[in-house]
């Protein structure tokens, strides 16, 4: 893929170059030249005409180039095999790597591969295609992504509202390979669970909590465990095998009632009582707050409250709202576990909110662990982006 013209940036832009952040803006774009297609691989240069960058193009995006390269190096699909060669190799050298078959093997611009996303269940992957670029070489792409990984097939899992502002058309089908069964089943620390790829939210699991998941086993022993927005019971599953003796999940997605009870079933949990609701989080919460229930551990696991930071003022104040009533539900010293992944909330802001809650619940709370992502979701440093996940475990009294 040899460059296929030259881009002047904008002297503004130059500092976040020299700082290696991989997106370039349409604003930071001095000149395109006619005749550059979208996903075509271009290079950078300054007023001088001096090399800055090299990456994939598209004029139809916010984020005009992504940034493959800050070297001169060829940009092939040979590189792009090495590139995910290496993803692999960090995750299974992880110590962890052999407890579970259902890993992040390509989280986008932290594995040098912008706008890629690959999630392995098992015998099959899930990718992502944000970048036009990759829609160029998708074909070539998923062979390799089959042998260096071992995997049957490749579904795409691509996001539409992502696609949307790349300017491509979304269709979610096996791509390459065998068709996927249903229901795939892996392991995570030794708990069965079902994936639907073709169906479910994300690429079919929250692979970014499944460190997350394991934290929260040695807290449940014992207690009366609350899991709101639970999806398919990741938190709710770590509780049973922790020992609870009883477990509530409420989550208001189609399907979540009987893929928490398929895997529960796949676990034989079932001498624990458990109690599925698919109702909206926020009123069973009011709910159980207005009738004086008390738990002994509740998870609060919410999708994205906001995605952009104009929203993040709302955000707080759902964040605010749903811990406020779960610290009010929980027996003197229970656990609350609160996460967010929403992008735009800053960790010193996502704590402040934890605190405010804790003021107007009139109870005082005790930090014993604050977390992200797992370790195959990078954070690349010179991408502050890459860093979106927060898990607090509280202790209320």
């Amino acid at each position: 893929m040899e460059p296929a013209g030259t881009i002047t940036i904008r002297e503004k832009a130059l500092k976040s170059i020299a700082g290696h952040h991989p997106w370039i803006f349409s604003g930071a774009v001095e000149e395109i030249p006619n005749g550059i297609e979208p996903g075509e691989v271009v290079d950078l240069i300054d007023h001088s005409g001096s090399f800055l960058a090299r990456g994939f193009f598209n004029p139809d995006s916010q984020i005009t180039v992504r940034i493959l390269s800050f070297e001169k190096e060829s940009i092939s699909i040979d590189s792009f095999r090495e590139r995910l060669e290496s993803a692999y190799r960090m995750r299974k050298r992880l110590p962890e790597y052999g407890d579970s078959d259902a890993w992040r093997i390509v989280y986008g611009e932290a594995d040098r591969m912008p706008g890629l996303v690959v999630d392995q269940y098992g015998d099959y992957l899930s990718v992502q295609f944000h970048s036009v670029g990759w829609e160029r070489i998708k074909e070539d792409l998923c062979r390799i992504m089959t042998e260096v990984t071992g995997a049957k097939s490749v579904f795409d899992g691509s996001d539409e509202d992502m696609r949307e502002r790349e300017g491509l058309n979304c269709e979610n089908r096996v791509v390459y390979g065998a068709e996927l069964p249903e229901r795939i089943e892996v392991s995570e620390f030794g708990r069965r669970m079902g994936v639907d790829v073709q169906n479910g939210q994300k690429s079919g699991l929250y692979l970014d909590q499944k460190f997350n998941h394991q934290r929260i086993v040695p807290f449940a022993k014992g207690r009366r465990v609350l899991d709101v927005f639970s999806y398919t019971g990741g938190f709710g599953l770590a509780a049973l095998q922790g020992g609870c003796r009883e477990l509530w999940c409420v989550d208001v997605s189609e399907g979540s009632e009987r893929k928490i009870k398929e895997n529960v079933d796949s676990n034989r949990f079932d001498s624990v009582p458990v109690t599925i609701r698919r109702e909206d989080a926020f009123d069973v919460l009011r709910e159980l707050e207005d009738s004086g229930e008390q738990f002994d551990m509740i998870i609060l696991d919410p999708p994205a409250f906001c995605k952009r930071k104009s929203a993040v003022t709302k955000a707080c104040r759902g964040y605010k709202d749903i811990n406020r009533i779960a610290m009010k539900l929980l027996t003197p010293e229970g656990i609350l576990v609160s996460c967010s992944c929403s992008r735009p909330l800053a960790d010193d802001l996502f704590t402040r909110v934890l605190w405010q809650s804790s003021v107007e619940a009139g109870r005082d709370v005790s930090m014993l662990g604050y977390y992200g992502q797992g370790a195959d979701h990078p954070i690349l440093l010179t991408f502050p982006e890459s860093k979106y996940l927060k898990c607090a475990i509280m202790q209320v009294t």
